[in-house]
């Protein structure tokens, strides 16, 4: 009687904990995740027109990332076709990024960009550290820095058409973090996806309007000639390229808060940077009818 009312308890944990994996299992896959666009520019380097954006992530609940993929389509008359094999798209993922974060070792690993058609490109990432060793949910309600994309213009009179592929096909793929392949205790080490996955998660929605730009005329964009120098800067920048034409300029952070405001600016004046922590900011230049961001590294 003893030993069958043991097996009874045992049944009853085994039970227990069934049903809480898999009621934590549905909570994190009914979650939703959504990708905006956020940033978008067009900028010149050494004589060429490039366009950038930032790809922003957000979820309705916080989560650690795991692997990922993301397919985006673009505009062959602006950039050509197949920009990935002709190297006329980069991927970006400094510090201040998801992708760029780093606990001794960097938290993602094994990046591929592919083309997915003439007019499309992929790009996919994996764990490089367990989700133990990753300190906090990095995916949260509030929309984050997932990575940067750099694209060289083939016409820059072109409208990029920048957008999120939303095909069934593309979407759910993202999943959470893996556990770590080191023994139960030890919060650390390289994630053991094979035996401790993470859980795939669904319901992701895209938003791909931030990616448009303000104006797509060169020949109205004089702001475009100008930059920021020294860029990394310590103490003090200034904004070359439009003499002593006066600006609205603001500076914010990677959350988008405003840090620091300057109307009706000099732009062949300095400006002092010197109270703002070392980090990454947007520098938002208003001229007129004109509006242009640039990143901004303060050492």
């Amino acid at each position: 009687m003893k030993n069958v009312k043991s097996m009874y308890c045992q049944i009853k944990k085994q039970f227990r904990l069934t049903f809480l994996l898999v009621f934590a299992t549905i909570a994190i896959q009914a979650q939703d995740i959504h990708f905006t666009f956020a940033n978008a520019q067009k900028t010149i380097e050494n004589g060429n027109y490039y366009y950038e954006v930032d790809v922003m992530i957000e979820a309705s609940e916080a989560f650690k990332l795991g692997s990922g993929q993301v397919y985006l389509t673009y505009n062959p008359e602006a950039f050509g076709d197949n920009i990935s094999k002709h190297n006329a798209i980069q991927y970006k993922y400094d510090s201040g990024y998801i992708l760029g974060e780093n606990y001794t070792l960097p938290a993602y690993k094994s990046f591929v960009q592919n083309d997915n058609t003439v007019h499309r490109v992929s790009f996919a990432f994996q764990q490089g550290v367990s989700a133990e060793t990753i300190t906090k949910a990095n995916v949260t309600t509030i929309a984050k820095l997932l990575f940067h994309i750099k694209i060289k213009y083939m016409d820059a009179t072109k409208d990029p058409m920048i957008a999120f592929e939303e095909g069934v096909i593309f979407q759910d793929q993202f999943f959470t973090a893996c556990g770590s392949m080191l023994k139960s205790g030890i919060k650390a080490g390289f994630p053991d996806c094979a035996n401790l996955p993470g859980i795939q998660l669904i319901n992701d929605t895209y938003d791909s309007s931030g990616a448009a730009l303000q104006t797509l005329n060169i020949e109205e964009q004089q702001i475009d000639t100008i930059s920021l120098y020294p860029n990394p800067v310590k103490e003090f920048f200034t904004i070359r390229g439009l003499g002593s034409v006066k600006s609205d300029i603001y500076i914010t952070d990677l959350n988008g808060k405003l840090v620091q405001t300057m109307i009706d600016h000099s732009l062949d004046r300095t400006i002092d940077v010197t109270r703002l922590q070392s980090g990454v900011y947007f520098v938002q230049i208003d001229k007129q009818n004109s509006r242009k961001t640039y990143k901004l590294i303060k050492e």
